[in-house]
């Protein structure tokens, strides 16, 4: 399989409810809030700014690891393999990113730079995505890195915090009555990251964990309705994600010692009543 017959299988293709209706409203900072089909994220067909992937990944080997440990059917490790290959596009366009950010303070007497972590060996990459299957476009075009490298580096972002960063994100997943995992997936309306997809997520506030922050973004940025007939229930699992602190996570210049993000994943697990 490769992207091109995923695009195929899922070309106006909806989550089977059996007449159940998803309604996902957008609010807050989130312009929209599409349905994605979760191999459209794993073959490159969407990509995600910065380092979103990181979640999925996670979760998915997180899966994939329980069911090898108890014995019992579970994830492709084809999945995993190609999330893993993603979110090394994803780092490579974030270098690159930070290069160009790095080029706008050093004309900023006074603001520290970014130190790039160790570089993505991008040749292995490619060819990794060539035998997976995987398209790399996305993650190599630079069309959206001129706004990003502005929202990075305007006058907010220019005031640089000594402490590293705090975020947590929301990873929110269907799977419909076929088995099929959907993301419910924000499109940002501010930078960095404006007008793509991405968690709803945001900064930790004062005195909360990274699973209060990530929970509470969830719900201020999204809401799910459901509607029409039909016989068919959901389960929730919640799972928390360690944190993770990467330099390379948001290349805010405000936040030049990195971010330490977390995250909660909210499973919706549909089937008949």
């Amino acid at each position: 399989m490769d992207f091109t017959s995923v695009k195929q299988i899922y070309y106006a293709k909806t989550a089977n409810l059996r007449g159940k209706r998803i309604n996902l409203v957008a609010k807050d900072d989130a312009k929209f809030v599409h349905l994605v089909p979760l191999l459209y994220i794993v073959f490159g067909i969407e990509a995600m700014p910065f380092l979103h992937v990181w979640f999925a990944l996670d979760y998915y080997r997180t899966l994939y690891n329980e069911g090898t440990k108890n014995h019992v059917k579970s994830i492709d490790p084809l999945l995993v393999r190609r999330l893993e290959v993603v979110f090394q596009l994803s780092r490579f366009r974030n270098h690159r990113l930070m290069k160009k950010v790095n080029a706008v303070l050093s004309q900023h007497p006074g603001k520290k730079l970014f130190q790039i972590p160790e570089p993505v060996d991008i040749e292995k990459v490619l060819v990794d995505a060539k035998a997976l299957g995987v398209d790399p476009s996305k993650y190599l075009d630079e069309t959206t890195d001129e706004d990003d490298l502005v929202q990075c580096t305007n006058e907010w972002c220019l005031n640089q915090n000594a402490a590293c960063g705090k975020a947590s994100d929301n990873v929110q997943v269907i799977t419909d009555l076929d088995g099929t995992d959907w993301l419910v997936l924000i499109v940002r309306q501010f930078g960095p990251g404006r007008a793509q997809l991405a968690w709803a997520g945001g900064f930790v506030d004062k005195g909360e964990t990274f699973t209060d922050a990530a929970l509470r973004e969830k719900d201020e940025e999204t809401e799910m309705l459901l509607s029409g007939d039909g016989d068919v229930v959901f389960d929730i699992t919640t799972t928390e994600l360690k944190p993770v602190k990467m330099m390379d996570w948001d290349p805010r210049a405000k936040l030049v010692e990195g971010m330490e993000v977390g995250a909660v994943v909210t499973h919706y697990m549909f089937r008949e009543a």
